[in-house]
């Protein structure tokens, strides 16, 4: 499988600036062959978003704007990060850091990271409630497991909440 990886520079908060440079990275990757395209973690609303994840209608912004970028993605499939609202009435943190299967015009899988860095610079258990565990996508026949960032690697000194 030739997997495309975007490296986009996205900037937090700038939903119609990092939908182009998701875009445009789609298009080109797909162009060069790509079978599976994958984005950086949060891409839509830029990482870290903070305190931004707070306002009104910033998620609900961040996930009008995955839907339209999936309505353009074709049989090649993206794999996008962004905040996933958690229903009102859950217990926890509102969010989840999450990433969307997009294929043919929508979203069709969302993985949520499980893995949350609460060290330095890094402070995602303040908004992000974490998962269970990795998701499991079957796709052409195979097996595709999406991770988020520290759901890859794990080390014993890097405090999460999931040990």
């Amino acid at each position: 499988m030739k997997i495309g990886i975007a490296q986009i520079n996205t900037t937090v908060g700038d939903l119609s600036g990092n939908k182009a440079l998701i875009q445009e990275a789609y298009e080109q990757l797909v162009k060069d062959g790509a079978e599976l395209v994958l984005f950086p973690e949060l891409a839509v609303c830029g990482y870290p978003p903070r305190d931004l994840l707070f306002k009104s209608r910033f998620v609900n912004d961040t996930e009008a704007t995955l839907k339209g970028i999936a309505s353009e993605v074709g049989k090649v499939p993206a794999v996008i990060g962004f905040a996933d609202k958690r229903p009102e009435d859950s217990k926890g943190r509102p969010f989840y850091n999450a990433a969307a299967w997009c294929e043919q015009g929508e979203v069709k899988h969302i993985a949520r990271k499980s893995l949350l860095p609460n060290y330095d610079v890094f402070d995602e258990e303040r908004y992000f409630e974490p998962a269970e565990g990795p998701t499991v996508v079957e796709w052409q026949g195979r097996k595709v497991a999406i991770t988020i960032c520290e759901d890859i690697w794990n080390h014993s000194d890097i405090p999460t909440s999931r040990r």
